[in-house]
């Protein structure tokens, strides 16, 4: 875990360090770690106190979809490098130990709970959390499963063939991080390292950040999930990983914001500065903070500003010592020392903290105090004794009267004039106080003190040495007004009687601290301060540990058998006794593992270890019971959160428990003497010569297959006679000159101040200072029509500091658009006027840009306004209860112009065959100011190529995808080439391709009837804008001053998202019925807030005693919580996207789900044949990247085929759309592939098999909507006329079958109505209505729209919905379709549970304490039913089975199939 809130302190401090994920925009890496261990406890257990069981099938496939995951988001180009936790050293076991004791009780401590809310628990124990240990039997299934994912994917992933794969797996000792660490430094040591390699590491420890910064790599980040802190950080995570968003941490800007912090040092060192030599100074100082290893000093938290604390005094320690504290890994102790000097100031101000009392005022020990020392310098005083102030008179006197009337200091010098002395009493100086005092004093002023040793007198002189001989009469004037206001600060000063009381203060103060100190020792580790040898070997064993840690970090482990024997460390002021430590280290031997599980493993684990060991954790007569209390003391020791305590276990003697378990060793099965040796890392190898059977571990799960993979015993180089590199490496390339993608500062000038700017970091105001960068302007001698006339059309490189290629496509700013165009063969700039609308776009924009910069980013530009002034707030923590002020926007954006890009995302293949730069579909905004015109290093991925002849690209033997229109998307091997083409053969099925997936679709779009929004707003008797206010965002004041939204969150038009099966945007907003439905029961829930929100006027933020009455304000809060209880509760499973995605219903989602089961049982027909002359733009290339095929449109219920050869998806792999996530740069689509996937997943329970994917759109190729058919030559006139003459036809075809569908529907109609006992309308009855009644709603709304001219004539709900379900049940009793582990009818996720929920039209009435304005209420709520969805549905659903009814049913089901 290392420093406790470490990551979320640097990324309030150093707002940019952190890139949101882009798989599209990702850095290039050579070498990609995992940290295994954090997937293990992702994959195999929640976090948010549920309890539930999984099969191994679940949590094996889950890592495998995680670790297929990271792989693919980082896809290293050398090495991928898998650690899993083997034995830890003993220093590493006191915190396992005390974590899993913890772990256990909490486990007990969530099934209590899950019983006492009356959960339903699964029949087989949950899994335990501590079976993450190594030897456990987990770990070894861990180990086998791995092994046979690993020879899966080299055998079958091209990504995963030409690079090394290693796994070290739990048998191999050593930290899952630490084995990273080595295998890094071995290979830096080694001849011929590359300096620039890029590394990137995943896991969640803050371990991970110092273990970079030791690396001294600049190439360097850690991958790990998007953080939450607060109530959503323990919310269950979805299984699809697609959801989940992913951040870098750039060890590159970790190192420029250091590089600030100490830059002030540079010119105060008495030796040569070294920023990589303050760097590794500055990770042993936070090992202080905390480590793994040992506790932290106390009092030194992060949260109460210890980081801003360690900073500052080591700077000052710094200056007054001959060298760095960290020589490479080895702590220097003198110097050390000096710092620790510093840092006990801060444990005084502690001590002070608890201490101040009455007793502390009348014995006046402010006086002294550290306390007393700031309030007298915030107030401007000085502490003096009476002799001081008497002697302070005599200078006065002397001084004032020199400075009453302008003298030349140049006459002093260059004269024979006598300079200004008085002599001054010699007793005053026998004291060493009033000799400091005299120092200080005659350091403000310009007076120097003589003193004749010979005569033994003093006298105060004039230093006229000291003053500027060319001094103005107007600086003496202020120069005497200074030393005016210096001896009225030291006459007003606070005054002690004499030396001898301010001594005695002293003494007390001390007296107390040190009682202090004591009561610390004895509360914690039972000894007295006073116990000298008790207290000397505790400060030893603790530097003894920092020690230890800096070479565990630095070379590796110096001792397995070393631990710190402590739960506390000794005062801060007290370490200094331990500096005479002599280090001498014995590396011994690591615990077996069977050794560890007994050393760290609670009894209530016990199953979790071989059956013959574990009475000895449960007998009362067992030699070690003691190790096993069923319960334990904790201590909080000044922390807050539950995971930090003390945990007051007693440390394993290691003799003890080795002897108590050696008499059983004998009974240990086979399986159980291999779990408990040692074993070695794996690394694996593709060879397409090697052909071997892998047996699946799970056989119901995952088959066997072919494996193509060398597994060999993996070792490091040996380092025998190597010196390992410590620093920057020469040739390391860090700043402007680091390697494509990885980000610097140092691109744009800017100047950096601390700044108390409460940043909004992890959705949360930050609580302690940041480092805010101003950003001079590069193109400050340019208008805006001038820089776009230089970069308009070219490549420029934006999103500083993630630089990223782009293509500027116009500049903007409060008046003109200046874009390049092309006349004939030159181009030139040409200017727009903006429309109005586009002027207030433009300041929208700019705004938007610039308040995140200010509020997220910790940027700002620089103006002409005065110079940011530095905080006068401490660089410290503030509380979780402080209010701090967000930053505003200026009234003036400092934003002339915005330039608007499309960023580079890869390369195209032209017909030619050659790869040109393809760019975004979104087009981005960036300010002026922050354009970068070229970097150094550039993208080699992006370079374009000219084409190459097609026997280079498509050598004999290739793989590729044919795109002719009769095998559209067949695997093909290219024979060889003739007259620039190639000879193919071609392997395709002729089955035809489900449809089941296209058909669902096509009823769940009719089903799902939507209005639009003034239809709406008429049926609910409400006005357009309320209805577009109540269903988004709608804000509220609260009697605290709060904002709370009391809107339902359907629809977000800002962000552009929707709620599924709810609203849509075609062209405007439209609501489903499910949404009338829940609008109406908001409406009826709360009748007298609508009653007040109808009379509300304006867009403005209401009081909630507009909409709740005149009441107090326990009683408005208490309104405002049951409000947001319902809203909360109705909207838990809304599921939103944005306005371009859709997805199936869940029950949507299980029908194709069983098609592709029945579909992947049938025998598959493959038919080969030989081709010839097919051009390079008739196939696909598998091996490449294909940014084409993003051209492509999807529907739901297409069918797809995957055409990478790399990836979670075997080459050629085929299946179903039922989900299309839409974004602005890209379309990820959710497919059920036709045969289960290995990395699969089950979509949080939509699919019962592992055969759900979300993939990206350009792995795919659609073969429903056939976007890149090739056809050899265009269709000749007499085909194009022939096609023309078809499509006549068929048009005239379908509009007969409408004709007859509508007389067959208004004859449906009629009947239903006269079931539900409403006469059949007839065009007198309509006549007859009264012209009011025919009037729309006139209302102004937000959301109106034009009323669809094709409503059908309205049905008494009741009525409808009756015969709708009779027919309904008539068929689910009458053996209608089930499907297995999904009973239909199944409502869609996030719906009502009661299915056909979504087809019940009908609406309870108004309650009569709701009045609707009167221009709004209609006589009868009525609602058209959409009854050729409601056949084509009952169609469906009877499809699967006889439905036994009567003739009348018989007839009524035909008149709604054939309506």
């Amino acid at each position: 875990m290392g420093i406790p809130k470490f990551f979320r302190f640097i990324s309030e401090r150093w707002p940019l360090i952190s890139q949101e994920v882009d798989r599209s925009e990702i850095i290039e890496y050579d070498n990609l770690y995992l940290d295994m261990n954090s997937i293990l406890h992702t994959c195999t257990h929640s976090n948010d106190g549920t309890i539930n069981h999984l099969t191994d099938e679940q949590m094996f496939g889950a890592i495998f979809s995680y670790i297929d995951h990271l792989f693919e988001t980082i896809r290293p180009r050398q090495t991928f490098y898998m650690a899993i936790d083997g034995v830890a050293p003993r220093a590493k076991m006191n915190q396992q130990r005390a974590r899993r004791f913890r772990t256990a009780v909490v486990a007990e401590e969530n099934l209590q709970a899950a019983i006492d809310r009356g959960d339903t628990l699964p029949k087989e124990p949950p899994f335990d959390s501590n079976a993450i240990t190594p030897g456990t039997e987990f770990m070894a299934k861990l180990t086998e499963n791995l092994k046979y994912y690993i020879n899966k994917k080299v055998s079958t992933d091209s990504n995963w063939q030409n690079i090394n794969i290693i796994l070290s797996g739990h048998e191999v000792p050593g930290e899952g991080e630490h084995k990273i660490m080595e295998y890094i430094r071995v290979q830096k040591a080694q001849p011929g390292y590359n300096v620039n390699t890029r590394h990137c590491v995943y896991g969640l420890d803050a371990d991970l950040i110092m273990l970079g910064l030791v690396s001294h790599e600049p190439h360097f980040s850690l991958l790990r999930e998007e953080v939450f802190f607060g109530p959503r950080a323990n919310q269950a995570k979805s299984s699809d990983l697609s959801k989940q968003k992913f951040f870098l941490l750039h060890l590159s800007l970790v190192r420029e914001y250091m590089e600030f912090e100490f830059q002030d040092m540079e010119d105060e060192l008495p030796f040569e500065y070294n920023f990589e030599k303050v760097l590794d100074d500055f990770i042993l100082i936070m090992y202080l903070i905390g480590n793994d290893f040992l506790p932290n000093l106390p009092d030194l938290h992060i949260r109460k500003g210890a980081f801003a604390l360690l900073i500052e005094t080591f700077k000052e320690a710094l200056k007054r010592t001959d060298g760095y504290l960290n020589e490479n890994g080895t702590i220097n102790f003198k110097r050390l020392g000096v710092w620790l000097d510093y840092l006990s100031v801060f444990e005084l101000e502690n001590f002070e903290k608890g201490e101040v009392d009455v007793e502390w005022f009348n014995q006046q020990l402010d006086n002294i105090s550290r306390r007393g020392t700031k309030k007298r310098e915030k107030q401007g005083k000085e502490l003096i004794v009476k002799q001081q102030k008497k002697l302070l008179g005599v200078i006065r006197e002397f001084i004032n009267p020199l400075h009453s009337k302008y003298f030349s200091v140049k006459e002093y010098r260059d004269s024979t004039l006598p300079i200004p002395e008085k002599p001054l009493p010699s007793d005053f100086f026998e004291s060493e106080l009033n000799r400091a005092f005299i120092g200080k004093l005659f350091g403000e002023l310009p007076l120097l003190l003589v003193h004749s040793k010979s005569k033994n007198t003093y006298s105060v002189r004039l230093d006229v040495d000291g003053l500027d001989a060319n001094e103005t009469e107007e600086q003496f004037n202020a120069r005497a007004l200074e030393i005016r206001k210096i001896i009225k600060r030291y006459q007003t000063g606070i005054v002690v009687e004499d030396e001898e009381t301010l001594e005695s203060q002293k003494n007390l103060y001390d007296a107390k601290f040190v009682n202090w100190k004591n009561q610390y020792y004895k509360d914690k580790v039972h000894f007295s301060i006073d116990d000298d040898d008790k207290l000397r070997d505790m400060t030893e064993n603790y530097l003894e540990g920092l020690q230890w840690v800096l070479y565990y970090y630095y070379r590796g482990i110096a001792s397995w058998p070393w631990y710190y024997r402590y739960h506390y460390a000794p005062r801060i002021s007290d370490v200094a006794k331990g500096l005479n430590v002599k280090i001498n280290f014995e590396l011994g031997t690591p615990f077996r593992p069977f050794e560890q599980l007994m050393g760290v493993l609670p009894a209530r684990s016990r199953a979790l270890i071989p059956a013959c060991y574990r009475e000895l954790m449960i007998d009362p007569k067992s030699p070690i019971i003691d190790f096993y209390p069923s319960d334990c003391d904790i201590d909080m020791n000044g922390k807050t959160a539950p995971w930090e305590a003390v945990v007051l276990l007693s440390f394993v003697d290691q003799k003890r428990l080795i002897e108590a378990m050696a008499p059983y060793e004998s009974k240990l099965s086979p399986e159980e003497k291999k779990r408990n040796s040692f074993g070695k890392d794996l690394i694996f190898h593709f060879n397409p010569q090697v052909k071997k059977m892998i047996s699946s571990p799970i056989p119901t799960a995952f088959s066997d297959f072919e494996s193509h993979t060398i597994e060999d015993v993996f070792e490091l180089p040996k380092t025998e006679g190597v010196t390992f590199r410590g620093g920057l490496c020469e040739g390391a390339k860090v700043g402007k000159e680091l390697l494509a993608g990885f980000p610097t500062l140092k691109t744009l000038p800017f100047k950096a101040h601390m700044e108390y700017a409460a940043l909004i970091v992890f959705q949360q105001p930050a609580r302690s200072t940041s480092l805010i960068l101003t950003i001079h302007n590069m193109y400050a001698g340019l208008t805006v029509e001038q820089f776009a006339k230089e970069y308009a059309g070219e490549l420029v490189y934006a999103n500083w500091p993630f630089l990223q290629e782009a293509k500027v496509m116009y500049v903007t700013d409060n008046l003109m658009k200046y874009e390049r165009t092309k006349f004939g063969n030159t181009t030139k700039v040409v200017s727009t006027p903006l429309e109005n609308f586009e002027i207030g776009e433009f300041d929208k924009k700019k705004k938007e840009i610039y308040k995140k910069m200010l509020i997220k980013e910790g940027l700002e530009f620089e103006t002409n306004a005065a110079e940011p002034e530095e905080s006068d707030d401490e660089d410290y923590y503030r509380g979780p209860f402080s209010r701090p002020k967000v930053r505003q926007l200026p009234s003036k954006i400092p934003i002339d112009g915005l330039v608007y890009v499309r960023h580079v995302t890869g390369l195209v293949r032209t017909k030619e065959g050659a790869y040109v730069k393809t760019y975004s579909k979104a087009i981005t905004a960036y300010p002026m100011q922050m354009i970068v015109e070229d970097v150094i290093n550039k993208d080699k991925r992006f370079k374009e190529r000219a084409p190459v002849p097609i026997e280079d690209e498509f050598p004999k033997g290739t793989n590729v995808v044919l795109l002719t229109a009769s095998m559209y998307g067949s695997s093909a091997t290219v024979l060889g080439h003739e007259n620039h083409k190639l000879k193919l053969s071609v392997s395709y099925c002729s089955t035809p391709e489900p449809t089941a997936g296209t058909k669902r679709a096509q009823l769940e779009n009719e089903t799902f009837r939507y209005r639009q929004a003034n239809e709406v707003a008429r049926l609910l008797g409400i006005s357009g804008f309320l209805l577009s206010r109540i269903t988004s965002s709608f804000q509220i004041e609260g009697p605290d001053g709060k904002r709370y939204d009391i809107g339902l969150q359907m629809k977000y038009e800002g962000r552009k998202q929707k709620v599924l099966g709810y609203t849509r945007k075609v062209y405007r907003w439209e609501y489903s019925d499910l949404a009338i439905n829940l609008i109406q029961e908001y409406i009826s829930s709360f009748p007298n807030m609508f009653n007040n929100i109808v009379n509300l006027h304006g867009t403005g933020v209401p009081s909630a005693s507009l909409l709740f009455g005149d009441m107090d304000t326990r009683a408005l809060m208490n309104n405002i919580k049951e409000v947001r209880a319902f809203i909360k509760q109705k909207v838990l499973t809304f599921k939103t996207v944005s306005l371009h995605s859709d997805q199936l219903t869940k029950s949507g989602v299980a029908v194709v789900e069983q098609e592709a089961i029945r579909f992947n049982s049938l025998p598959v027909t493959i038919t080969k044949k030989n081709i010839r002359n097919i051009p390079r733009e008739a196939v696909l290339d598998p091996t490449e990247h294909n940014p084409s095929l993003s051209r492509q449109t999807f529907s739901l219920g297409d069918r797809v085929i995957y055409v990478s050869d790399s990836g979670n998806v075997p080459l050629y792999a085929k299946g179903t759309v039922f989900g299309i996530v839409a974004m602005e740069a890209k379309t990820q689509l959710q497919v059920v592939f036709d045969q289960p996937i290995m990395t699969g997943n089950r979509f949080d329970g939509r699919l019962i098999t592992q055969r759900g994917l979300t993939v990206d759109s350009t792995s795919l190729l659609n073969l429903t909507a056939k976007h890149y058919v090739y056809r050899k030559q265009p269709l000749s006139q007499k085909a194009i006329e022939q096609k023309k003459k078809a499509l006549q036809a068929q048009k005239k075809h379908e509009q007969k079958v409408e004709k007859e569908n509508k007389a067959a529907k208004k004859e449906l109609l009629n009947k239903v109505k006269a079931a539900a006992g409403i006469s059949p309308a007839t065009k007198e009855s309509e006549d007859a209505k009264s012209p009011e009644s025919k009037k729309p709603n006139s209302e102004s709304t937000s959301d109106n729209t034009t009323p669809s001219s094709s409503e059908q004539p309205p049905i008494h709900a009741s009525g409808a919905q009756s015969i709708f379900n009779s027919a309904v049940n008539d068929i689910f009793t009458n053996g209608g379709q089930h499907q297995q582990q999904q009973q239909l009818p199944i409502a869609p996720q996030g719906f009502p549970q009661s299915f056909p929920q979504p087809f019940q039209f009908a609406m309870a009435p108004p309650p009569p304490s709701f009045q609707p304005p009167p221009q709004a209420q209609t006589q009868n709520v009525t609602i058209p039913v959409s009854n050729p969805g409601s056949a084509k549905l009952l169609s469906l659903l009877k499809s699967g089975g006889q439905s036994k009814q009567s003739a009348d049913s018989q007839k009524l089901m035909s008149m709604l199939h054939s309506s």
